[in-house]
């Protein structure tokens, strides 16, 4: 997996110097043959383009496949971690059931609120905006 955000140029030219060195000569060749001796029916085999389309095409689905893996990768553990946020919050609220005292209702809410503003703070964190401005509604009198 690629962990850069674009291929380096000198890794590509690094896998296809070869080719490129080919393709320029042939064009120098045909070119010294068409403004010296004015041949008028020089053509490109079909080949050529052929083979850098197809390099070309692989080269992008190769890139494309990467990006959707590592972005279906980062969606299921998102939704592993907004999955477990609320059964959290659930088990919170079935298990600290016990006591109706204001103290252990205070601690729940105060819990369950803290895990939102967490989840909302890693959205905003993994959006590169700023994960503490919104959170005055999630949790109240804190800072």
């Amino acid at each position: 997996m690629l962990l850069k955000k674009g291929i380096p140029l000198g890794y590509i030219f690094g896998k296809i110097k070869y080719e490129i060195l080919a393709v320029t000569v042939y064009t120098l060749i045909i070119n010294m043959l068409y403004y010296q001796y004015g041949l008028k029916e020089i053509s490109i085999p079909l080949a050529v383009p052929m083979v850098l389309g197809t390099v070309l095409s692989l080269l992008l689905a190769f890139r494309s496949n990467q990006a959707y893996d590592r972005w279906w990768e980062a969606r299921t553990i998102w939704g592993a971690i907004v999955n477990d946020s609320r059964t959290l919050a659930r088990q919170m609220m079935s298990i600290v059931d016990g006591d109706d005292s204001e103290d252990f209702r205070h601690f729940r809410q105060q819990f369950i609120r803290r895990q939102i503003a967490w989840n909302y703070a890693l959205g905003q964190s993994l959006r590169k905006k700023d994960p503490l401005r919104g959170l005055e509604n999630t949790c109240p009198g804190e800072n």
